[in-house]
């Protein structure tokens, strides 16, 4: 629950420094998780998501313990999270199969738990559970600011800001921008298209959100 005598502000020096630690941190992880013996779990706590929800988490930390609301966090947090729940559903919607995978061999999570029922259908089930906590609940706790995403600062485009996150997510992790090979190895794609497709793509929808919004 939110404090109450949290003081809202738009500090970009603050809200900087915060997008810079979690840079940091992609750092520190990158190096730490290779020692991982788990494919899974090493697979899984670098994806794009995750960062979000880190992000998120951090957030949370700064508004209840320390008192700081960054409106220009917020932002960012509600702007990453709509772009990633959008371009989620697009990739099923261009193929379901890509996404309904094992991946590398690995059977689902559920698999240890429940008896009795195809893989495959444990599959889209843990698929679907984990696409309402990562992808829909964080658009959700974060919709107040998009419906006011212009009121929280309308001289602070956010695209710039998230296609800097997504580059330095990529090349802290990777390497390169080979990112697809984290979440579908099959994935037959241009990376450079799939690249520009995402610079494109996040000038547009903080430009049609800013224009939506109140």
């Amino acid at each position: 629950m939110m404090n109450n005598l949290v003081v809202y502000n738009k500090d970009s020096n603050q809200f900087e420094l915060f997008l810079y630690t979690l840079v940091i941190c992609m750092m520190i992880s990158r190096k730490y998780t290779e020692t991982i013996t788990n494919n899974i779990i090493r697979r899984k706590i670098n994806q794009y998501t995750n960062w979000n929800l880190y992000s998120i988490f951090f957030n949370h930390i700064l508004i209840n313990y320390f008192n700081i609301n960054n409106l220009l966090i917020s932002k960012f947090i509600a702007i990453n999270s709509l772009n990633i729940f959008i371009l989620f559903h697009a990739f099923i919607i261009y193929d379901s199969r890509i996404l309904f995978q094992a991946l590398d061999n690995s059977p689902s999570i559920l698999n240890k738990f429940i008896k009795g029922i195809s893989e495959k259908r444990l599959l889209q089930t843990e698929y679907i559970i984990c696409n309402i906590i990562f992808h829909v609940l964080p658009v959700y706790f974060y919709k107040d600011t998009l419906i006011y995403y212009k009121s929280y600062d309308d001289t602070k485009n956010m695209y710039l800001y998230t296609m800097i996150f997504k580059f330095m997510w990529s090349l802290n992790i990777f390497g390169d921008f080979n990112f697809m090979s984290i979440y579908i190895p099959s994935f037959e794609f241009s990376n450079i298209k799939l690249v520009n497709f995402i610079i494109f793509w996040d000038y547009i929808l903080d430009n049609a959100i800013m224009n939506m919004s109140l």
